[in-house]
């Protein structure tokens, strides 16, 4: 209610302000308007009066009423100040206007106050000098229309006001709610903060004794109920922490002797494997060497089997030409043949031709001398025929040597076509075996070159192999470090039982 009542205070001071702003257009309208000073002290009364009412100090309904009147008399004031003018009929909007002003007081009645007195000033003036109305006589119709314009405009501002006051007493009361969950809060946490600082207290001097390394400490204090899970758990995770602590301990132990032996184990491993990786490497150099090597006799393997083929060819081709050549051979024997019977066609024609000139000479010599040019023909015929029979004797006897040596070197051709023949077929049985021995280095060079990379891979695993070794000994070292920055770290706690400082471990054998 205390801010309803700060509203309405304001809203008083606002109407009053409205009336002094109201007293002075009146005196500004009085310059032009023909109706002398009445208006602008009636005014200047009205705004006076509603000041006195606000600044009182009163805020009851009967003062706020009052100040209601005292505004809606303004218009009023107007009315009468232009009668006659053509704007009489607007200035009744003011009536509607400074009703409405009167909402600031959130109250209704104020406004149901104005609503009235607007409809007595209405109806009085309309009935008793309506030229101070509507300036050209009385029209109970027109009262009635504003009438009912007014009747609407008070009940819409009836109902805003009462929301307005409605909703500033809700208001009032949350707020009034809010201060005393805030207050019933204050004390809640007034009360938990001593509670937490109990709490606090206790739980700051057992942390104290555990930051100093004891272990074995414990909350005897009683908390309050809703912190006594809170001690529960801390009282158990100390004695948990304990026993782990000493555990810890323990463990820490066996781990410092186990990360000694495994550090001297992965030392003699990385030595050992160094080694291995040393001879693998040796041994990658000594087969790739070799296989550099067998690749070579495979090349000039490859160059010899091109180099026989080469000489296989060539053998191929003189031993087509022996054949040729005996051939050829053959041909000749087979002409001096043929030569011979011609000159054994030439031997017979010269017999008969010597037969007929010995006929020839006969039958001269018969005849006489008329025959003598007969008998020297016959002569010179048979003369003829001894030479072509000599001739055809010294053909005989050359063609017959010459088919003899012919006959020797068509043997002799044959023989060496024979010899030929052997020779390519050595030749190929040479040229299949270096094939064979070409093929065979390749297929060992192949084999070797898969030897020569597995030995690359086993050397490259090798050394992945020693890398790893030296980070598995290089990680054996850095745990027997932690091992034993653990141990003096666990060495600084106090635990309900002492674990032993070390304990006798059987050592690993190192292979």
């Amino acid at each position: 209610m205390e801010q309803l009542q700060v509203l309405r205070i304001n809203g008083l001071r606002a109407l009053a302000f409205t009336a002094i702003v109201g007293a002075l257009i009146i005196w500004i309208g009085a310059i032009w308007a023909d109706t002398g000073l009445i208006p602008p002290i009636a005014a200047s009364l009205a705004a006076l009066l509603t000041v006195y009412v606000a600044r009182s100090g009163g805020s009851d309904a009967t003062a706020r009423c009052a100040v209601a009147a005292g505004v809606m008399t303004f218009p009023m004031v107007l009315l009468y100040q232009w009668a006659g003018s053509p704007w009489m009929i607007d200035l009744h909007m003011v009536f509607f206007a400074c009703l409405a002003i009167v909402v600031v007081l959130a109250d209704w009645r104020p406004i149901v106050t104005g609503a009235a007195l607007t409809a007595v000033h209405h109806l009085l003036g309309n009935f008793v000098a309506p030229e101070l109305v509507y300036g050209n006589g009385g029209d109970f119709l027109r009262v009635v229309l504003h009438a009912v314009v007014v009747i609407a405009e008070t009940a819409a501002l009836v109902f805003l006001s009462v929301q307005l006051q409605n909703l500033i007493i809700a208001q009032a009361a949350a707020e009034a709610n809010k201060l005393a969950t805030e207050e019933a809060a204050a004390a809640e946490r007034r009360r938990v903060a001593e509670e937490q600082a109990l709490v606090i207290s206790a739980i700051e001097q057992r942390l104290e004794e555990l930051a100093a390394g004891d272990l074995s400490t414990k909350i005897a204090a009683d908390f309050p109920p809703a912190y006594v899970k809170l001690k529960n758990s801390f009282n158990t995770a100390t004695t948990d922490l304990d026993r782990l602590v000493g555990a810890v301990s323990s463990t820490t132990n066996h781990i410092a002797q186990g990360s000694s032996e495994i550090r001297n184990a992965s030392d003699d491993l990385a030595r050992r494997t160094e080694q291995q990786a040393s001879a693998l490497e040796q041994n990658n150099s000594v087969t790739r060497e070799l296989v550099r090597e067998i690749d070579q006799t495979a090349q000039e393997a490859s160059h010899t089997r091109e180099a026989i083929g080469e000489a296989q060819q060539f053998a191929q081709t003189g031993g087509a030409v022996v054949s040729s050549a005996v051939a050829a051979m053959n041909e000749i024997e087979r002409s001096s043949n043929e030569i011979g019977q011609i000159i054994s066609l030439i031997d017979g024609i010269a017999f008969q031709t010597n037969l007929l000139a010995l006929n020839a000479g006969v039958e001269a010599a018969r005849a006489g001398d008329a025959g003598k040019g007969f008998a020297v023909v016959a002569n010179e015929v048979r003369a003829l025929a001894q030479r072509s029979a000599e001739a055809a004797s010294s053909i005989r006897t050359l063609i017959q040597t010459s088919s003899e040596q012919v006959a020797e070197g068509v043997s002799l051709v044959g023989k060496t076509g024979t010899v030929l023949g052997d020779i390519v077929a050595r030749v190929s049985q040479v040229s299949n075996s270096v094939s064979d021995i070409a093929d065979s280095a390749v297929r060992q060079s192949g084999e070797l070159a898969r030897v020569s990379g597995s030995f690359a891979n086993l050397d490259l695993l090798t050394q992945q192999n020693a890398a790893m070794v030296e980070e598995s000994n290089a990680a054996a070292h850095q745990l027997a470090r932690a091992a034993e920055e653990l141990r003096l770290l666990v060495s600084k706690f106090r635990t309900s039982e002492h674990a032993s400082a070390s304990r006798s471990t059987p050592m690993l054998r190192v292979a």
